[in-house]
């Protein structure tokens, strides 16, 4: 089953701040009644009340259940159908007979070592929180929190990495498609087993603790908020929802209802919570929210060309440092060029005019630049909202990134992420983005940079858009996600049900 992540249209949004919504599919009717109207920890309660009763599964049986929940469409030349993971895009299938898969591991989410108990308690054979894993995956994840990767990558596939955070920590990072989906099972651990005896360890950072509110550490609660909001829910955590409740007895709330966790944790911790979506914080638009969407706007590995990228001296003219390298990617050097001089942009435009939030990530090297701090000084990454073409003209403001360690052993650093870089201050803007290189015959240093990815949560464009001097003022104003806001907030809002641009 292909994952499916597309835009909703804006008419949607408007209809559901003003029709009641639907029923949820697949909910039976009143599950979620006692928890309608509270808020913040009443609400947590409320949910823990509704989902905290199910069936166990053994931990032995958990692969009987998987053939029941988290088979993907496509099959073997046997009929066998093949394995959803997380963790690993490699190819597995189930055997028909219930029984464990060949190279695969139950993985627990929230790792086993971070309570006692075991798997003889629920949270240990919970089905919503130990899933699948290519066993290769699940061990290089080990007992990680969820985290953002900023140092050096200790492991990685196509859809998960492990290092070190900021703070030096390491951590468990899966890949943007899966963000939301992790958080979302990291909230439903929370709201389940509260009163799980959460170890307080001193080799890891628990993200829980036993407590009834708010039991997610302060330290993951933005992280896992901010993922929640960048990757909203997909059809395929709605079907495996579906398919656990059939197995379980139970389901996941913030599934059901996208915008849950704002309301518990959230920006929406002082308005009631509404299961038919009539609440004005937070969105609340249960099941089949119209979400922005969440689009890839740059995806580019440098290794073979740059792509929409371009590459501008800082006069305006066509450059010579900035290189495409089948190995290391974008590649800036200016050793054989005269005096080893250099001022060259390697550059791209990005149309952020309906981005509510975007992200920079990329990996990058440096060279020849023992013990010289090369960062923000002969190489930085900028942008600009007014570049036309010449570099020397634009004003420029620097991006804070993570840099690479200085060389020790050898010429080269190793490559390390730049970490999530925002571009949130830019929304609605048009803007050029931009890796400066600098170089001069007493300070020649090199630059690799590779795998450039800009992600956006883009609010969908299915109405014109209009100034705020073009509609009169009414007493309710929304944001874009189905919120009440004040009058005077500035960007993308919703006034007379008319998306307007206010200034």
């Amino acid at each position: 089953m292909a994952r499916n992540k597309q835009n909703r249209l804006y008419l949607l949004l408007f209809l559901t701040l003003t029709l009641p919504c639907m029923a949820l599919a697949g909910i039976p009717e009143g599950y979620y009644t006692n928890a309608d109207g509270k808020k913040k920890a009443a609400l947590k309660a409320a949910m823990y009340a509704i989902i905290s009763p199910h069936t166990k599964i053994n931990y032995s049986n958990l692969w009987v259940a998987y053939e029941k929940v988290d088979y993907l469409d496509n099959t073997n030349a046997q009929g066998q159908h093949q394995v959803m993971d997380y963790y690993s895009d490699a190819v597995h299938y189930f055997t028909g007979t219930g029984a464990a898969v060949s190279g695969m591991n139950k993985e627990h989410v929230a790792p086993q070592s971070w309570w006692g108990g075991g798997t003889g308690i629920n949270v240990g054979c919970d089905l919503f929180q130990v899933i699948p894993s290519e066993s290769t995956a699940n061990s290089k994840k080990g007992n990680y929190p969820l985290g953002a990767v900023k140092g050096t990558v200790s492991y990685s596939n196509p859809r998960m990495r492990t290092g070190r955070d900021s703070g030096g920590n390491m951590v468990f990072e899966p890949c943007d498609e899966y963000k939301g989906d992790f958080a979302r099972i990291f909230f439903y651990v929370a709201t389940c087993y509260s009163d799980v005896n959460w170890e307080d360890r001193s080799d890891v950072n628990v993200s829980f603790r036993k407590e009834d509110y708010p039991t997610i550490k302060a330290d993951i609660l933005p992280l896992l908020l901010q993922w929640s909001r960048n990757d909203p829910v997909c059809e395929w955590e709605k079907t495996r929802n579906e398919r656990a409740f059939k197995v379980q007895g139970n389901r996941n709330p913030f599934v059901d209802f996208p915008y849950l966790a704002e309301y518990i944790w959230g920006d929406s911790v002082d308005y009631a919570f509404s299961i038919d979506g009539s609440s004005t914080g937070g969105g609340g638009q249960g099941g089949d929210d119209p979400t922005p969407g969440f689009v890839t706007l740059v995806n580019c590995s440098m290794k073979s060309d740059f792509g929409p990228f371009f590459v501008r001296t800082f006069e305006g003219c066509d450059g010579e440092a900035w290189t495409a390298d089948a190995r290391y990617g974008a590649k800036a050097t200016a050793y054989n060029l005269p005096n080893k001089e250099a001022d060259e942009y390697l550059m791209v435009n990005l149309d952020l005019t309906h981005a509510e939030t975007s992200t920079l990530t990329f990996d990058h090297a440096t060279g020849y630049n023992q013990g010289v701090t090369v960062k923000d000084r002969f190489f930085q990454v900028l942008v600009s909202e007014d570049y036309d073409g010449v570099p020397e003209d634009a004003t420029w403001e620097m991006l804070d990134v993570n840099f690479p360690p200085l060389p020790s052993g050898s010429s080269f650093s190793s490559y390390v992420s730049s970490g999530e870089v925002s571009l949130n201050r830019y929304s609605w803007k048009n803007i050029t983005l931009a890796f400066r290189f600098q170089s001069t015959s007493s300070a020649a240093y090199c630059w690799e940079v590779r795998d450039v990815k800009v992600t956006a949560y883009t609010v969908p464009d299915a109405l014109p858009l209009i100034t705020d001097e073009d509609t009169p003022r009414q007493a309710v104003t929304y944001d874009w996600m189905g919120r009440q806001v004040p009058e005077n907030t500035k960007g993308i809002i919703i006034r007379n049900g008319r998306k307007i641009l206010q200034r």
